[in-house]
């Protein structure tokens, strides 16, 4: 009589079909990463043209003033245009601002989730969006895990965007406060997704270059959320993904640029195309940065 092979596999063949197996995972894995990150950067362009948007409709709606820049209201400091006001704030249960991130655990409620939520209600251009997850980079896990710093709730940053403070900053003459003073909002951006790290404040603040002052330095730096690339939104309105030309940039958003000891040298780059664009579209009024020194 015939004898009928069992389906039962050898040990060797057991080990060729894993062997496959783990081949394919190989190549897949980065492949659905790569898809993943792109998927991300489609909803973090939505979000960035969200809030461009609504930039300029504030702008429309005040007689062309810019809304501020920073997420606090400091005092005078120069020849400004009233009102100036937030477009977040930074709040606690008591709507009393909480600006250092070494607030939590020193004795001072930590700020929360729903704090930092309130804190984009409260802003400005809140009325225009109505979404609080526009503000928020579905790439960014700082909300979930923290920054390199620590992991603590005042280093869990929700919102993923900052404003550069070329734009109306903080009542500085030297920043321009009309839309009327940008020469090309078509190229000016306003937006710019910051991996801020809850150091000096507990969310992002603001989006700071020094181009004349300190050429060839990054201040504060640029995400790398999606696949080397980030997004900026645009004073008139637009939003895109930047690729990030070189490997420099997308180091330093993974590092933060800080050490233990402070600011390090690799912040330094002074033939950085991405530092080179960001610093040419960076805002002026009249030639003259925004910072006072």
């Amino acid at each position: 009589m015939r004898r009928v092979r069992g389906f039962g596999f050898t040990l060797v063949e057991l080990l060729v079909v894993i062997s496959i197996i783990a081949v394919l995972l190989t190549i897949l894995v980065p492949a659905l990463q790569v898809a993943k990150q792109q998927a991300t950067g489609a909803v973090c362009v939505a979000n960035q043209r969200s809030l461009s948007m609504a930039y300029a409709m504030y702008s429309d709606d005040n007689d062309g003033r810019l809304v501020g820049s920073h997420i606090t209201e400091p005092g005078v400091t120069g020849d400004y245009e009233a009102p100036w006001v937030c477009w977040p704030r930074m709040l606690d249960g008591t709507n009393v601002y909480i600006g250092s991130a070494s607030s939590d655990g020193s004795g001072a409620d930590p700020v929360t989730l729903e704090d930092r939520l309130r804190g984009i209600r409260e802003g400005a251009l809140f009325a225009y969006i109505e979404s609080t997850e526009s503000y928020h980079c579905p790439g960014d896990r700082r909300m979930y895990e923290g920054t390199y710093i620590g992991d603590t709730p005042a280093h869990r940053i929700y919102r993923s965007y900052s404003i550069q403070f070329g734009l109306n900053y903080a009542r500085q003459a030297s920043s321009v406060q009309r839309m009327t003073s940008i020469p090309q909002p078509e190229e000016t951006y306003a937006f710019v997704e910051e991996p801020g790290s809850g150091g000096s404040f507990n969310c992002n603040s603001g989006f700071i270059l020094n181009p004349e002052t300190l050429p060839g330095w990054w201040w504060s730096i640029v995400s790398n959320w999606h696949n080397d690339s980030g997004t900026l939104g645009f004073a008139d309105g637009h939003a895109e993904r930047k690729v990030w030309l070189d490997e420099r940039t997308c180091n330093l958003a993974l590092s933060g640029g800080w050490s233990s000891s402070g600011w390090t040298d690799t912040a330094y780059q002074p033939d950085n195309v991405d530092l080179q664009y960001l610093s040419t579209y960076y805002a002026r009024k009249g030639g003259v940065p925004w910072y006072e020194w």
